[in-house]
């Protein structure tokens, strides 16, 4: 049972706001949280909800004006996230809030996002010298780890043509162990997968970009070397590397354009903060 002095100041507006926390920290509605988790939530939803009124009465809040067309695209991808508007409209229920009040709520809580843009947008820039101080301090970040240019043979499999993909699968690595040359002429007679038509090559492969099977096998073979047999559900494969690309330190040029990126959202942000900040200390 939720105390009771905190059900009668529960209004719409941090209703809604309780909703978000419930949903986004625990999956449930408001009214199905323990007494401990509805406090935890009651408090941050109340905060949210105190600083929300603050950015909405500010003078920076008379300008900013959610269009109808935006404000109806969020509603209608809001609601397709429910099996249906009857699911939506319950969940609504389960927090306390009708359909007028939260359609309120979520315009406000779009203007808050708005005017947030718009306060960060007084950034536009970041001058060079930032940029260039940036990358020389964190030259470590634009390292682009060592790669592998791979080709890939698949044959798929059910459960009546395991042991048959298997027969030929060890075959075709038979016929290439000694003569890996001739991975891409294999991979466009036998290969399943896409990649058949280009002689099985697959590209230029990062870490982890494929799965973990494969990913392990690649990482660990020589060039012109052909791995063992790997199973996945998918079915039984093969890989080669024709190629591994060293690690290598990504050049200023290069890295300018992310960095400059990285820096003016810092920027942004801490506009933001001291902004908020302001907002708070105003008696």
């Amino acid at each position: 049972m939720l105390p009771e002095k905190i059900q009668n100041r529960v209004d719409p507006t941090l209703s809604f706001h309780l909703m978000k926390f419930a949903f986004q920290d625990y999956q449930k509605s408001s009214n199905e949280l323990s007494e401990e988790e509805y406090m935890q939530t009651y408090q941050l939803a109340n905060e949210e909800m105190i600083l929300h009124q603050l950015i909405l009465s500010s003078p920076q809040a008379c300008c900013v004006v959610i269009p109808e067309a935006t404000f109806h695209v969020t509603l209608s991808s809001v609601i397709t996230e429910y099996p249906d508007e009857t699911t939506f409209h319950d969940f609504l229920r389960q927090n306390d809030l009708n359909y007028d009040d939260y359609l309120t709520a979520l315009r406000n809580d779009l203007r808050v996002e708005a005017i947030l843009t718009h306060v960060s947008a007084t950034i536009q820039d970041v001058s060079p010298l930032e940029i260039f101080r940036y990358y020389q301090i964190h030259q470590d970040q634009f390292i682009q780890p060592e790669q592998r240019h791979a080709g890939h043979i698949m044959i798929r499999f059910d459960a009546s043509s395991r042991e048959e993909a298997l027969k030929q699968i060890l075959k075709i690595r038979h016929r290439l162990k000694n003569k890996p040359e001739n991975f891409a002429h294999q991979a466009n007679l036998y290969s399943h997968c896409n990649s058949s038509q280009n002689g099985g090559d697959i590209g230029i492969i990062s870490a982890g970009e494929l799965c973990e099977e494969l990913d392990q096998q690649l990482s660990q073979l020589d060039v012109d070397t052909i791995s063992p047999v790997i199973i996945t559900s998918s079915g039984f494969h093969l890989l080669t590397c024709r190629r591994i690309i060293p690690e290598k330190n990504i050049r200023f040029a290069k890295a300018s354009s992310e960095i400059s990126s990285l820096l003016l959202k810092e920027k942004q942000m801490q506009v933001c903060r001291s902004w908020l900040q302001s907002l708070v200390r105003s008696p």
